[in-house]
Order: C-alpha cells, then sequence, then structure tokens
C-alpha cells in the first residue's frame, strides 16, 4: 500500500514511479549536485543552470533544448525561499542552501514559465513532477502547491496525484542580538509537497 505521506524523497521518488510511468526518470531540470537522486538511478538526461557535474547539460528550466512533444517524464524542484531585505545580497544559512527568489512574484513568473516550457516539451500523457513548498512572505501566507495546481491546470497539465514530504528536521530561526523576541504569527511549515502533473489537451 503506498500511503501520501512519506518521510523520505527517495521513497517518493520511487512510489511516484511505480504508480505512474512505464519507465524511470527521464530529465531532471534542476539537477543541482544530483543529491536528489542520492541511492537511485539518476535520469538520463540531467539539466542545471549552472551545472556542478561533467554528465549534466547547462539549460534554464524556461528553455529545454528538447523538441515538443518529446520527452516522457520531467522533475523540477526549484528554490521555494522568498525574501524582504533592502538589498538582494541574502546570506543566511537557508539561503546558501536553498537559493531563492526576492519577491513572490519572482516565484510565480519562474514556476509558470517553466510549466509553459515542460508542457511544450512532454508528450501526450507525459508525466511532470514538480515539488514546492507553502511560504510565509511579507508576513502572508502563500499556498504555494494550490497555486502552482492553478498554474498546471490553466494550461493543461493535470494535476494526477500527490504526496507530502515531512521534514527530518529543520534549521532554527536565527536571532540577532539586542534583537526583541519574535512573536510567532503562522504555523510553522515543515513539509514539502511532490505534485504529479499529466499532460492533458492545451487549454
Amino acid at each position: 500500500m503506498i500511503r501520501s505521506v512519506l518521510y523520505d524523497q527517495q521513497e517518493i521518488l520511487k512510489a511516484i514511479n511505480e504508480l505512474h510511468m512505464k519507465e524511470w526518470y527521464e530529465v531532471d531540470i534542476t539537477y543541482g549536485n544530483g543529491s536528489f537522486w542520492k541511492g537511485l538511478e539518476r535520469p538520463e538526461y540531467c539539466l542545471d543552470i549552472e551545472p556542478l557535474k561533467s554528465h549534466v547539460i547547462e539549460s534554464s528550466s524556461i528553455n529545454l533544448p528538447f523538441k515538443e512533444n518529446s520527452i516522457k517524464s520531467i522533475v523540477f524542484d526549484p528554490p521555494f525561499l522568498t525574501y524582504v531585505k533592502s538589498a538582494r545580497e541574502h546570506n543566511s544559512i537557508m539561503a546558501k542552501r536553498f537559493g531563492g527568489y526576492w519577491r513572490y512574484d519572482e516565484l510565480e513568473l519562474h514556476y509558470k514559465s517553466t510549466l509553459r516550457e515542460v508542457y511544450r516539451v512532454l508528450e501526450k500523457k507525459g508525466i511532470m513532477v514538480f515539488k514546492c513548498q507553502d511560504i510565509i512572505h511579507n508576513h502572508k501566507m502563500h499556498s504555494t502547491h494550490i497555486n502552482t495546481v492553478n498554474w498546471a491546470g490553466e494550461i493543461g497539465l493535470r494535476l494526477k496525484d500527490m504526496f507530502v514530504l515531512p521534514a527530518k528536521n529543520r534549521i532554527p530561526m536565527p536571532e540577532k542580538e539586542g534583537e526583541k523576541k519574535r512573536v510567532q504569527k503562522h504555523a510553522r511549515i515543515f513539509h514539502s509537497y511532490f505534485l504529479v502533473f499529466e499532460k492533458g489537451a492545451k487549454k
């Protein structure tokens, strides 16, 4: 019995593959250092805007080097953080580890542009796995997984399944010396979503 909440990312990837795909994953468009695939076979094509490994193809997720309707499956694991700072320099532990966007509308633009490009290259009934996380930005709650489902649906990517990955460890929020004690206003988010989309008819 495959359940929707799993505590291991690799188990989620294997579950999605078993339920929704005939073959192993074909493309990862944000490969990074490959830790996403630790203990698993890597996809046939590994892409990243700044390749860190010799086998990785340099490519942006919004301009993929594939023909229309030519790819069976794609994995997308983008940054999910946004910042409100007086400058774009952001040196927090989380920023260094995951990267991020300056504002939520930049995240939205990147996600929407990638969804359109993925729709272009996926074959009919092709699968996209989209990892995302809800965030609090500028003191507002953004349900990114709901937004992403809506953005995808607008172009013809149908939500087929969804998995939840609770975090095993969380990096504590740093407190600056002399800073007032922070008052919690939202529940702490400690889980990510794996959204499974299938390419349907273009809208």
